[in-house]
């Protein structure tokens, strides 16, 4: 019983992340297409900023949905015997 717990609770940690990274990259392409489109460009220095941390924001939850799923793949398919080594006694 206690594995199943574990593999919900493993489960719940990925949508979690999942969620807060698909929810980042909305609010960033929300942000892009806020900036770019709806502003009137005033000054080009600060439409340059403001549209590059969105594009920032998307790149950065992109790679932590991507970070997620990396971790969560390598702990599920670990191998143990890959990383065995033989102990030796010390030399005295």
């Amino acid at each position: 019983m206690a594995l199943k717990d574990r593999e919900k609770q493993e489960r719940k940690f990925l949508y979690f992340d999942l969620i807060c990274g698909l929810v980042s990259s909305i609010i960033s392409l929300i942000g892009i297409v806020y900036v770019g489109l709806t502003q009137e460009i005033t000054h080009s220095d600060r439409f340059i900023v403001g549209l590059t941390f969105w594009i920032f924001y998307l790149i950065f939850s992109i790679f932590m949905i991507c970070l997620g799923i990396y971790l969560w793949y390598r702990e599920k398919y670990f191998d143990e015997e890959q990383y065995k080594n033989d102990l030796k006694a010390p030399i005295v």
